[in-house]
């Protein structure tokens, strides 16, 4: 059992990725909700009611994560659910409507950050272990500061 008072205290790398997605699609999906989309594309990335709306669930989410001990497991699925979606995003006959599988705007441009913030976050997520160890020194083992000389 992962103990997250100790997950919540500490800065880990887990915890600055999931709190550095949070804001970002927490403000990348808002600005998207108050400026007028009704061309479908911002900077050269489609978007639409329901890309802003996920943008702001993912945010939301995210930031959840990052104080409540839960950063490392929200980067690992934030991290293959949107792999899953920049895979999903080459195949045409996942589209109907224009929409990928027909809920949203996306395109290339949109494949290619999915594809590289969707690696960032599985692989951190994965890949790097947070557990911070009270009270172990460098070769790893526990001092008693009661039995100190």
């Amino acid at each position: 059992m992962v103990d997250r008072s100790t997950s919540t205290s500490a800065w880990t790398t887990n915890r600055i990725v999931a709190l550095v997605i949070g804001i970002v699609f927490f403000i990348v999906g808002v600005l998207g909700l108050i400026f007028d989309t009704t061309s479908g594309s911002v900077f050269g990335f489609d978007v639409d009611l329901v890309h802003n709306l996920v943008h702001v669930v993912t945010g939301i989410l995210g930031l959840a994560a990052a104080f409540t001990g839960w950063s490392r497991r929200f980067n690992q699925i934030f991290g293959v659910i949107y792999l899953l979606v920049a895979l999903a995003g080459l195949v045409p006959a996942l589209y109907f409507s224009q929409r990928l599988l027909g809920l949203m705007h996306v395109n290339a441009a949109d494949n290619v950050l999915h594809l590289v913030v969707g690696l960032g976050a599985a692989a951190i997520g994965f890949f790097v272990n947070d557990s911070v160890t009270r009270g172990a020194t460098a070769t790893g083992r526990r001092e008693d500061p009661m039995l100190r000389p």
